[in-house]
């Protein structure tokens, strides 16, 4: 379950989450949600171990070389403390991390962009545990992967509409960036698409804005899955979201396993719709193609009703299910919301609830001005704000003349045994009955502890004080609570010895054509290495660049070069160059990922400084800097432009010559690339980076190859640039 702060923490150890993941004041996808301070996640892995609950810390941004000592030594005091296992994306510092902490559980983020079979073996290599697995995938697809690491999948919550991992709109518009976890949400943006400079009717104009993923009614299917952990999104929400999600597919997984009916509790299901979603898909998951909401791309509600009546002073709702006084509502038209501070019946008498299949009336204090449907999108729920959950534990008593009473406390695997300080003696009046022990032994109060079980087993006429038996069970209590709250794995410490295996050094101007004249251009020219990723193009002697997505690989032919793009075609495939979408932000991951390519990208998303400090530490030098080119923001299975041009028929847009872009607000026109072998789409940024006059200080650095990437460039633009380039040779 998700977690973001303590209050939703208490709720999803309260409704029966089997593990929580959370993260710290830095280095987490969420740095937005309230998240923990190290004192504070000590406090909470006790907690959770308490309560025989798994915890797993989020590590899973990208880590620039300036950071990599301050989260090593994060993650170490994180092992310390008994986390059970780290999230984590930077492919680096997951090696660093395995090396030197061998016995540390490492989880792979969805983040690393695991969308295909092809990638267990990189990841297997990199000490991974467990792979949570794209959002993209198809049940059975995860399902028929064969491998010993354990599979996570998302079943409930937000979607991404880009691959993770794959997304630069953020960074790259805001400069906030989703793989730092701050995310702007620019997929949630209004858009116009646009067919050469015709704008297409799209009804709608959230192009990018996905529902929200639900597997309630598909559970069974999950359930006999080779699947080993459900994944919740949500650190972002609230505590009543966590309290109702949890609750709900806790009740499923019960009910599976007890071979009951899987049901979901109707009410349950109306106010987890009421607390958040943006309408429900079972998205790729379930090969469900109904994956957007292109109308609204926040919280839709619930429908409760309609207006039918209104004035200046007062809104007359006619309710279909019942409302509760300080609810927040919508008016699905207007789009207006307010909180019912005060609501009234037809005498204008203030009420506190208006039930079903009446008439409420409230405050027109946000000058309404039509009849509308009305939603609720904040419910009036009662929780509690402490936990409420309690541990099962058995009980034995024993207890003969002149020797020490024993309590025996046993959970679902650990016991203590502890012993009375004096010996037992014989009762003269009142001897002591076994019913008066039980009595005192079960009252465990506060602690989190209920005793389901009692064997007592004393002798006749024995006097034992009240007193002695409620030491007993303090005692045995606080010895069982503290062996619970510190388990945790040994902390073993390595060194860490870095590989030095230079390569061989190339200069090279390389250049991304996807035009014919563009091609013409760099012949002429005499550039060697040219990269296309247009089939059409494509020869024997270019670089085609591969597909972001590709969910085979094995009818590619190994004797090409290929510009890579993840790590499972990097991993699978010899004789290639790696793009970056590899995410390269650090010496660590640029050496390890040195051993499987001819050459490697930096991210994008590293400034010159950050260059600087990973050539200044790696001992790979056969490194390429991107210094011209239209940024590609996101790579989606979803294809808009199918979905609108071609109304999801059979697809053919990727054979034509016309030019699909999206407009957003401000008329920036970002292009659309569309693939026909993947059928995904990419998004490009309607501004070119230009990083040509930064060369001189880029080769000082000890950067040796230089990429161009054309777009609509014509023959005489992409000879200008090449030999722009070619002046700082």
């Amino acid at each position: 379950m998700p977690v973001g702060n303590y209050e939703s923490l208490v709720q999803a150890i309260n409704y029966g989450a089997d593990a929580v993941y959370l993260g710290g004041k830095k280095f987490g996808a969420r740095a937005y949600a309230d998240n923990f301070s190290l004192d504070e996640l000590e406090n909470v892995t006790k907690l959770c171990h308490l309560y025989g609950i798994k915890i797993y810390v989020t590590v899973n941004t990208l880590i620039y070389e300036k950071e990599i000592d301050e989260v090593l030594n994060y993650v170490k005091e994180l092992h310390k403390m008994g986390v059970d296992a780290l999230i984590m994306q930077d492919v680096g510092l997951i090696n660093l991390v395995h090396q030197t902490l061998p016995n540390l559980e490492i989880h792979a983020s969805t983040q690393m962009h695991n969308h295909n079979k092809y990638s267990i073996d990189f990841l297997k290599d990199l000490g991974i545990k467990r792979i949570v697995y794209a959002r993209e995938l198809p049940l059975d697809y995860i399902n028929d992967i064969e491998t010993d690491i354990e599979k996570e999948v998302f079943i409930h919550g937000s979607l991404c509409i880009s691959y993770s991992g794959e997304c630069l709109f953020s960074s790259m518009i805001l400069d906030r960036s989703g793989n730092r976890g701050e995310c702007a949400g620019m997929c949630r943006l209004p858009y116009e698409l646009y067919e050469n400079k015709q704008k297409v009717n799209t009804l709608g104009k959230y192009l990018l804005s996905p529902k929200d993923l639900c597997s309630i009614n598909d559970f069974k299917k999950l359930m006999e899955s080779n699947i080993k952990s459900f994944k919740i999104e949500g650190r972002m929400k609230s505590p009543l979201y966590i309290a109702l999600v949890t609750k709900i597919y806790r009740s499923l997984m019960d009910k599976y396993l007890n071979n009951e009916e899987l049901k979901v509790d109707e009410e349950d299901f109306f106010n987890l719709q009421a607390v958040f979603n943006r309408e429900y898909t079972k998205g790729y998951l379930f090969s469900d193609s109904d994956i957007m909401n292109i109308y609204k791309p926040n919280h839709k509600g619930v429908y409760i009703g309609k207006v039918i009546d209104i004035n200046k002073n007062k809104i007359a709702i006619k309710l279909e299910h019942e409302l509760k006084q300080f609810s927040g509502i919508r008016f699905n038209n207007s789009d207006l919301g307010l909180i019912i501070n005060y609501m009234y019946d037809k005498h204008d008498n203030l009420i506190n609830k208006g039930d079903k299949n009446t008439i409420i009336y409230i405050d027109n204090k946000i000058n309404l001005q039509e009849l509308d449907d009305v939603y609720l999108t904040n419910p009036v729920i009662e929780l509690s704000n402490t936990i409420t959950k309690k541990i099962d534990i058995t009980m034995e008593f024993k207890a003969s003349l002149n020797n020490y009473a024993t309590l025996k406390v046993t959970d679902d695997e650990n016991e203590v045994l502890v012993s009375s300080e004096e010996l037992v003696e014989k009762s003269i009046t009142s001897p002591i009955t076994k019913e008066r022990i039980k009595e005192s032994l079960s009252k465990c109060g506060n602690t989190p502890f209920k005793v389901s079980n009692i064997n007592i087993n004393i002798e006749d006429n024995l006097f034992i004080r009240i007193n002695t038996l409620n030491e007993l069970r303090r005692v045995a209590l606080e010895k069982l609570q503290t062996i619970r709250e510190n388990k945790r794995k040994e902390y073993i410490e390595k060194y860490y010895k870095e590989n030095n295996n230079k390569q061989d050094i190339t200069n090279k101007i390389n250049v991304l054509v996807r035009t014919k004249e563009q091609l013409q251009a760099c012949h002429d020219l005499g550039i060697k290495n040219i990269i296309t990723n247009k089939p059409l193009l494509m020869n024997k002697e270019l670089i085609y660049k591969l597909p972001k997505d590709l969910l085979e690989l094995k009818d590619i032919p190994k004797d090409k070069k290929y510009l890579v793009t993840d790590y499972s075609t990097l991993y699978n495939l010899p004789n290639n160059y790696g793009d970056y979408s590899l995410n390269i932000t650090n010496h660590y991951t640029l050496d390890y990922l040195s051993k499987y390519a001819k050459s490697l990208m930096l991210s994008i998303e590293n400034k010159i400084d950050d260059i600087k400090d990973i050539m200044d530490n790696s001992y790979d030098k056969n490194v390429e800097v991107l210094v011209y080119g239209n940024i590609e923001l996101m790579t989606m299975k979803y294809c808009l432009v199918n979905k609108f041009i071609n109304k999801d028929d059979k697809c053919n847009v990727c054979f034509r010559n016309n030019k699909y872009y999206l407009k957003d607000r401000n008329n920036a026109e970002y292009r659309i690339e569309t693939n026909s072998i993947t059928h995904g789409s990419s998004i490009l940024n309607y501004k070119k980076t230009n990083l040509i006059k930064d060369i001189p200080k880029l080769k000082e650095m000890g950067i040796t190859n230089f990429r161009i990437e054309l777009l609509d460039e014509n023959y005489e633009e992409t000879k200008k640039l090449i030999e722009e380039v070619r002046k700082y040779e």
